[in-house]
């Protein structure tokens, strides 16, 4: 795909109906990531975001016409995001696409990093933000949904056999991974209402300025689950970049976060929260280790699949730490 390709698809997408086709000039490509590419427009003068999917992904994702759908319904509840300007299939170019308004800030984690040091007012503000939005996101429920019966439903049962599905697929045993699931079996959390969740809520796709969060984005992995899943997700080490203290995309405080979550309306399940911060740390080395196996395979020609096996090992580590903590070693 050239940039007057992706010109000219843009253009056709964003053209209103019976209305004018706009001017659109490409201006960068950022680096690709696990399940989409995203390019900087402008758009009749005014910036603008692209994100593409070109082919299936490791990761289960949404349509573009359903992530707006989710991305307006969150933007309503109170989450700071980008507006959406069109989504479609674009033929053209055999893409998937969503058009959002470009918003300024950071979302390169170690510059995120750099903007908002640990223990500094804006990290404060930033982790505190993150548990606001959150709660805002947490109140859109089934009923607040117009594509309900689209999005995915995660409970912890179908998660856990989904995580079963994925390590049988892989190549290779990883028995860390599988001891990680008999954990989980045996301390399944009572079930809670689902809610809608973000699924990849985390430092790399927050949008950060000197104000604290300017918005969420990448809404592709949206479901409805437990809300503790985007939590302990945020909360993971592998988000943290070096600052190993500040469990908070290694930027905040538990306490601080889980203040915030709770005085905007959130309900704080600790137990919820443990077994997913278990269940999400298996779910990303299985995912990293199928990324692997689809460049082993000829599938896919990524280098950002090429190299997530190397990282798999650094999970199971993660994995057998948290599961001593459980067993008090």
């Amino acid at each position: 795909m050239t940039p007057g390709e992706l010109e000219q698809a843009v253009a056709r997408l964003c053209a209103p109906a019976g209305g004018v086709t706009p001017t659109v000039r490409h201006r960068a490509t950022a680096s690709a990531g696990a399940t989409r590419s995203t390019h900087f427009v402008d758009i009749d003068g005014t910036p603008a975001v692209v994100q593409l999917r070109h082919r299936e992904s490791a990761l289960q994702t949404m349509s573009s016409a359903t992530e707006r759908v989710v991305v307006g319904a969150a933007m309503d509840a109170g989450v700071p995001g980008a507006a959406t300007i069109a989504s479609g299939w674009m033929a053209e170019i055999e893409a998937d696409a969503i058009v959002s308004e470009f918003l300024a800030g950071e979302t390169i984690p170690r510059r995120v990093l750099r903007l908002a040091p640990p223990d500094t007012p804006l990290a404060e503000t930033l982790t505190a933000d993150c548990g606001r939005s959150l709660a805002a996101l947490h109140r859109v429920g089934e009923a607040e949904l117009e594509i309900v019966d689209e999005l995915p439903r995660h409970t912890e049962s179908s998660y856990l056999e989904h995580l079963h599905d994925l390590l049988d697929e892989l190549p290779s045993a990883h028995p860390a991974l599988r001891y990680g699931l008999v954990v989980l079996a045996t301390d399944l959390p009572d079930p809670q209402p689902k809610r809608l969740v973000h699924g990849d809520f985390r430092n790399g796709n927050l949008l950060v300025d000197g104000s604290g969060l300017a918005a969420v984005l990448d809404w592709e992995l949206a479901h409805l689950g437990n809300p503790m899943e985007d939590l302990a997700w945020l909360c993971l080490r592998t988000w943290r970049f070096g600052h190993e203290s500040h469990p908070v995309g290694g930027f905040g405080d538990l306490g601080h976060l889980r203040a915030a979550y709770e005085a905007a309306g959130g309900t704080w399940d600790a137990e919820g929260f443990r077994w997913w911060t278990i269940a999400r740390t298996i779910w990303w080395g299985a995912g990293l280790a199928t990324q692997a196996a689809s460049f082993e395979r000829g599938e896919s020609d990524s280098l950002v699949h090429a190299a997530s096996g190397r990282r798999v090992v650094e999970l199971e580590y993660d994995l057998l730490n948290l599961l001593g903590d459980d067993h008090g070693s």
